[in-house]
């Protein structure tokens, strides 16, 4: 039923836009039979409905409807040129309420719909007889525009508002006010608090509600509707990296969370995740329902209450080759309130190449920095983190390093760095340090190059490496030790890539 209704309503929607187009004339009810009020002679009522001009009588008929206390009649059509006539399958009776309706359904030829439902009503029970529903606005099942929009019954007789307050209730509970009108036959209730924007509401009327004569109903009604026109939950369409400049965005996938999301690899430190829905939704109280596992902070950049596209990014850069699992839970609302029901996971790792924060590579350094030449002749040594407690030939001949002196000296570090950016030389010169056990040897950073080197040319294999010189002062002790040249968590590159590893070249003196 409510699958028909939004057809219904979509449907009238693209109608009436076309329509208005086209219309030369208006397309409307003129006038009906047997008329408003009591007919005492139900066997000689005859049903029909004038329009103003030819009608598509296939969907005329279908737009139309005739009910008898609510039910709803079957029966026969016939046309006399443009006014159509319904025959009943059975004599309408006596001490009945009838409701007549011409929906927008009904079109002519052209295609141009009814501009309003029509409804009317006429009854074969007499007026001092028990009072009867003949029918609400909205109709059972339909919507009910504004937020404070005006609820009416249709009553066969006069009422009074202390029936209403005592016998009418509103599921949700829903504190308003009534008044009558048409001769007190038309309770309208206004709510004291705006309605629930797409929800639905159940009416009930009780048995016990009395007409203004004191007869009363006798049995009970009830009746539902919607708030809103509006009752498509929001769905989650697309979920997209986003990257600045001319990148494309990418999708990413995503699956309900009965599913296993799939990995979304490269991404960049500076990659914004865009969600996107099938219509505008809540972006604040959509904010409480994306989390991350493990548990990371997301900063919404979207500014707008309400958006299709919903924009975020990482408070900070999360470290290069974690992976993190999203979560959006159920509960997004449109601007009808209509809320999803969908649980959506997908997941990224970052380890886009752009972001690859910095690391050391390798070191080398003269044995014989006293003695003037190139590195051959300055004997150069050089390490990877991978020549863990390696030999560290330190000699104390003259050019060497003497026992107990301040050597001039100098450490090559060649860093990895991210395509497009270089070592940032302040994160160096502030994270280098030489420590050792046994106060093996010292070294005192004096200065660092990244250009106009000691040596002109690099290690050889290492050349696609970015070589930073640090110069300073060794003191070679007499003790053996343990020798760590160190760079701690923290190393920057010009991008503002950082590293989190812990980086030791290890030697043994």
């Amino acid at each position: 039923m409510i699958k028909r209704i939004i057809l219904f309503v979509l449907g009238f929607s693209f109608l009436v836009f076309s329509c208005d187009l086209l219309r030369d004339s208006p397309y409307v009810v003129e006038a009906w039979t047997p008329g408003e009020g009591f007919h005492d002679d139900p066997g000689s009522i005859i049903v029909s409905i004038q329009l103003s001009r030819e009608s598509d009588k296939a969907k005329t008929e279908q737009a139309f409807s005739l009910t008898e206390d609510r039910k709803p009649l079957k029966g026969v059509f016939s046309w006399e040129g443009t006014r159509l006539v319904f025959t009943p399958a059975s004599p309408l009776e006596e001490n009945r309420i009838y409701l007549i309706s011409l929906g927008t359904g009904a079109q002519d030829p052209k295609g141009i719909s009814l501009e309003n439902k029509f409804e009317a009503a006429f009854s074969t029970r007499f007026p001092e007889g028990k009072p009867g529903i003949i029918g609400t606005d909205p109709e059972h099942g339909g919507s009910l525009l504004g937020s404070r929009g005006e609820y009416r019954i249709f009553f066969s007789e006069a009422v009074s508002i202390n029936s209403c307050m005592d016998f009418i209730s509103f599921n949700p509970y829903t504190p308003g006010s009534w008044r009558l009108e048409d001769e007190n036959k038309t309770a309208s209730f206004t709510p004291r608090e705006p309605w629930q924007a797409g929800a639905l509401y159940s009416l009930r009327v009780d048995s016990d509600f009395t007409g203004a004569g004191g007869a009363i109903l006798g049995t009970e009604y009830a009746s539902v509707f919607f708030i809103g026109q509006d009752r498509e939950k929001p769905v989650l369409l697309k979920v997209l990296a986003v990257s600045y400049g001319e990148e494309p965005a990418e999708e990413i996938p995503f699956e309900t969370a009965q599913a296993a999301a799939s990995e979304h690899p490269g991404w960049e430190s500076y990659t914004r995740l865009e969600l996107v829905f099938s219509e505008p939704v809540d972006v604040n109280g959509l904010r409480n329902l994306l989390v991350t596992e493990p548990a990371a902070a997301l900063v919404m950049e979207t500014q707008d209450e309400k958006s299709q596209l919903v924009r975020f990014r990482f408070s900070e850069y999360p470290r290069w080759g974690s992976s993190f699992l999203f979560r959006l839970s159920p509960g997004v609302k449109d601007l009808a309130g209509n809320e999803s029901q969908e649980e959506y996971v997908f997941r990224i790792r970052c380890n886009g190449p752009i972001s690859r924060p910095p690391a050391l590579a390798g070191i080398r350094l003269p044995l014989a920095p006293g003695i003037k030449g190139e590195s051959e002749s300055q004997k150069a040594a050089s390490f990877t983190l991978e020549d863990l407690f390696a030999d560290l030939p330190i000699e104390i001949g003259e050019g060497h390093y003497p026992f107990m002196e301040k050597t001039p000296s100098w450490v090559e570090l060649y860093f990895e760095t991210a395509p497009g950016t270089e070592i940032d030389p302040f994160s160096v010169m502030e994270l280098f340090r030489v420590e050792s056990t046994n106060q093996a040897l010292t070294f005192s950073p004096r200065n660092v190059r990244t250009g106009n080197f000691t040596w002109a040319y690099p290690k050889a294999g290492w050349e696609n490496f970015q070589r930073v010189e640090i110069q300073g002062i060794l003191t070679n002790m007499v003790q053996s030790g343990i020798v760590s040249f160190r760079i701690p968590a923290g190393l920057k590159d010009k991008r503002g890539n950082r590293s989190a590893e812990d980086f030791r070249v290890s030697l043994l003196k």
